[in-house]
């Protein structure tokens, strides 16, 4: 069983004429032409419908439901609805817990997803903090019976033992320090768990983290997920920054990782996997100190397996409140860029794009990289022309949409892109502008304008409680940093196909869209109108 619900979103209809069924979200704007059956789904999920309960009103498999709806998610049509798929996997589960009530008078905890799992945390000289992650795990609201919690002790120097026995846990202690890697694959041979669960000794997870995740298990073609890794202290400002900007925080919305194409992935400090797809991938990478999540992720993907991101199963990160400390790990960070790239070389970084925007984003650029701030008017152009072509297009196919939205459509898509191209040079190409600066004064114009562009962006998104000029400052700290690492990895491999991009096109208006994997030919959509991917 697939344990997700979708729900319409709130303002979205599905309207009915001459040419059949309609499906219109405005905001973000989208207007699909749907046949009968597409509209029936669509109305099902007002109010919430689970996956299960949508393919036996629709006589189809799961999985095709799951396509489909993903497909009108990515449109802004649905949500998941969190809440309710975390009590969509089954059955309360029957017998007594040692604990005291049964598994299935938990709350969220059904007997289909109540795995056994076996918890495993890798530390070194982190007693203090081991103590407050080894307390959270004993006080979390998961059945004891079906819970195993391992530490594995890399080369500790401290009272790591000492604090290990106060708990009732199984204590592993390699010879001398062999990295996270090699502890967490030395947890994972010694766990009679179905589930690993892999948390970091300086995190501490919430009451609700293992209750939030163990129900995707009840899903047979998931291998793993992972939840949301929040900044534990919130004193300083950097604890300020890692809370809203931190590289283990995977955001707010739920990722569907299916197919061998994206760049996605779950960190580790926060991961449950399935301990059999574990086993057989080999674990974790023991020669990789940093990217070793990123590989595992994606070498898991690449045998068939899916994986998910949501953004519950919270568990709290310590993370390094000394600024120095923070950018030497964002460095550390981007010198595995060279050699995931090398491990996977059929990997690329893809840029969405498409002409309007593009020719927007082109003549602004243009502008500042000249010091022409006249030119500036000519970027307006292809806005405009993009909002006349939309609006003329809807007007003929008969949808009544408002012509505010379409217009705010065309400056958001245009904006996405922009952010799009402003960030993969924030991020990887400010040292050289800096330099190349000396000699072209525009280029510092033009990285100066992306960086506050993205800072923006992401001030106003991620919403942190910080001014801005402190926010400002420390993502340019951060994104240095990280390219740094970038070039000195790249350096150290002797080659930069980590810094290769590919451009793919936007679907054109007017195009016919065929859901992916539907065979039967019955849910099928005719894009009218799409909104450009967003960059934020």
């Amino acid at each position: 069983m697939i344990p997700l619900s979708y729900r319409l979103r709130e303002g979205v209809r599905v309207e009915t004429g001459g040419a059949g069924w309609t499906a219109v979200c405005e905001l973000p704007l989208a207007v699909i032409r749907v046949n009968a059956t597409a509209a029936k789904l669509l109305e099902l999920t007002r109010g919430g419908r689970r996956v299960a309960d949508l393919a036996a009103a629709l006589a189809t498999d799961e999985e095709r439901i799951l396509r489909v709806c993903e497909y009108y998610r990515a449109r802004g049509m649905l949500d998941v609805d969190l809440a309710v798929a975390a009590e969509a996997a089954g059955p309360p589960a029957a017998g007594p817990s040692a604990a005291g009530p049964s598994a299935g008078d938990q709350p969220g905890v059904r007997g289909a997803a109540v795995p056994s799992i076996s918890v495993i945390v890798p530390t070194k000289d982190r007693a203090a903090e081991l103590e407050d992650c080894l307390v959270a795990l004993f006080g979390m609201d998961y059945p004891s019976e079906r819970l195993e919690v391992i530490v594995v002790d890399d080369g500790s120097r401290d009272d790591t033992p000492e604090v290990v026995r106060r708990h009732p846990c199984t204590y592993l202690a390699n010879d001398r320090n062999r990295g996270q890697s090699y502890s967490r694959n030395v947890g994972a041979r010694a766990a009679s768990g179905e589930v690993l669960a892999f948390i970091d000794s300086d995190c501490v997870a919430s009451p609700e983290w293992l209750r939030e995740l163990a129900p995707f298990f009840s899903w047979p073609a998931l291998a793993a997920v992972g939840g949301l890794v929040s900044g534990y202290y919130d004193e300083s400002r950097l604890d300020r920054y890692e809370q809203v900007a931190s590289s283990l925080n995977m955001g707010d919305r739920l990722i569907l990782m299916a197919d061998d194409r994206s760049m996605s992935y779950v960190p580790t400090c926060n991961l449950l996997v399935r301990r059999e797809a574990y086993l057989e991938l080999g674990g974790l990478r023991e020669d990789l100190r940093v990217g070793e999540d990123v590989d595992f992720c994606w070498r898991l993907r690449a045998a068939g397996w899916r994986l998910v991101y949501s953004p519950t199963g919270v568990v709290g990160h310590k993370h390094r409140n000394r600024l120095s400390q923070m950018l030497r790990r964002r460095a550390a960070y981007g010198t595995s860029e060279a050699l995931l790239h090398a491990l996977h070389p059929g990997k690329r970084k893809t840029m969405p794009v498409r002409l309007l925007p593009a020719l927007t984003v082109g003549i602004a650029a243009a502008a500042a990289l000249g010091l022409e701030p006249r030119f500036l008017l000519l970027s307006l152009m292809p806005l405009v022309g993009d909002g006349l072509r939309s609006t003329v297009h809807l007007a003929r196919s008969g949808v009544r949409v408002r012509p505010s939205r379409v217009w705010f459509a065309a400056l958001r898509g245009h904006a996405s892109f922009a952010y799009s191209v402003s960030y993969h040079l924030v991020r990887y190409y400010l040292v050289p502008c800096a330099a190349v600066g000396f000699v072209a004064p525009g280029v510092w114009l033009t990285a100066a304008v992306a960086l506050v562009y993205v800072a923006a962006v992401d001030y106003r998104v991620k919403r942190p409680q910080l001014s801005f000029p402190v926010f400002l400052g420390l993502s340019l700290a951060e994104h240095t940093a990280y390219q740094v690492g970038v070039v000195v990895g790249c350096v150290r491999r002797r080659s930069f196909r980590s810094y290769l991009i590919t451009f793919r096109g936007i679907e054109r208006r007017g195009g016919t869209k065929r859901v992916r994997g539907d065979t039967s030919g019955v849910l099928r959509s005719s894009v009218f109108f799409r909104r450009a991917p967003s960059g934020s």
